[in-house]
């Protein structure tokens, strides 16, 4: 009787072995994966708006060589790999989304009289 429950025993750890293999490690990885890009894209933003800020009498490409210097040395520290072409993907989508911040802001200046109106 003891071996026949030894035996059940063995089998239900094995299959649960094998559900965490198959999908729960899988699953991690993603997630981790995920929450490492979702780092990455907070750096990058905050280094663009920090290369926008710091220099802002520069050229475009030196801007963006000093933000591609700037996140490598914070990928590698933070052990995130990323290859150029993705940095570079990064980089260009954090600007795009500081310019459309940038120009979501509308500012309509007041004046003294409606256009059309008649004194």
């Amino acid at each position: 009787m003891n071996d026949i429950i030894f035996e059940v025993v063995k089998v239900v750890v094995m299959v649960a072995v094998l559900v965490i293999t198959r999908y729960l490690a899988p699953w991690l990885k993603a997630k981790i994966g995920a929450d490492k890009l979702a780092a990455a894209e907070k750096w990058a933003r905050y280094a663009v708006l920090k290369a926008q800020q710091v220099m802002c009498g520069s050229a475009g490409q030196d801007k963006k060589a000093y933000v591609a210097e700037f996140l490598r040395d914070l990928l590698i520290a933070k052990n995130i790999a990323m290859s150029d072409e993705q940095l570079d993907v990064l980089i260009e989508a954090a600007v795009k989304q500081m310019k459309i911040e940038e120009n979501s802001g509308v500012v309509i200046g007041a004046v003294d009289e409606a256009p059309g109106s008649v004194e």
